[in-house]
């Protein structure tokens, strides 16, 4: 969830699972055959000292996917951030959200939801975007490319839910969002992810841009997706 001005924002035990049974996708160009960007990542733990060892899992998931995410939404003059901060809170009443370089995640969603790491993906995104505008024409691509790459990058095999058609909208934003830029890169455009990535940071983006790139307007593209209405 990404904390801006319209307000749409991106068990603590002693056992946590494997990597593996975390879903933790290792991206086939991995981390260290990227460019490395570094990264300081910093724990603040000043309001919830008992979240220590959640986060301190979340911490080398930073490290790793920082560099895999900038490159993935690399542009030309951008220098991705090289400091993340995580602050784990106890009175949020969303599952986390970001402003600037610092992810605050909530205590009680992680207490009832002890593996949901891929949270802190989708937050980290939102580090790295760094677009100049966000407004209620772009967010839900914002909210979008920030879980296309929690869901088919980090978490590939995770199920998601079917879609309602008469309810779901490409600017639902999130999981729906996410569904329909990654049925758009499968059928129609391989690069469209960093394409839009690139006019976002340019702050040059228009729904135009989607008819240029794959020949279907949005509306078309969404009737389409919807017929087909892929699993994932």
């Amino acid at each position: 969830m990404h904390a801006h001005r319209f307000g749409f924002v991106a068990v603590i035990g002693a056992a946590f699972a494997t990597s593996a049974a975390l879903g933790l996708a290792d991206d086939k160009s991995s981390a260290k055959d990227k460019r490395r960007v570094p990264v300081n990542v910093i724990v603040d733990l000043s309001d919830a000292p008992e979240a220590a060892a959640w986060v301190y899992r979340a911490k080398p998931l930073v490290e790793k996917w920082h560099p895999i995410i900038a490159d993935m939404l690399k542009s030309d003059g951008f220098v991705p951030a090289s400091e993340v901060k995580l602050v784990p809170k106890k009175d949020m009443k969303i599952p986390a959200a970001t402003s600037g370089n610092v992810i605050s995640i909530s205590v009680d969603h992680i207490s009832h939801h002890p593996d949901d790491y891929g949270m802190v993906i989708h937050e980290l995104v939102h580090v790295l975007q760094r677009y100049p505008r966000v407004d209620k024409d772009t967010w839900w691509l914002v909210e979008g490319i920030a879980d296309y790459i929690r869901y088919y990058r980090f978490e590939p095999k995770i199920k998601l839910p079917r879609l309602d058609p008469s309810k779901a909208s490409f600017r639902d934003g999130y999981k729906t969002s996410a569904r329909f830029l990654a049925w758009i890169e499968r059928k129609h455009d391989r690069t469209i992810v960093k394409k839009l990535n690139l006019a976002l940071r340019k702050g040059e983006y228009r729904p135009e841009l989607f008819q240029e790139w794959t020949k279907q307007s949005l509306d078309q593209l969404w009737v389409n997706f919807v017929r087909a209405m892929p699993a994932r």
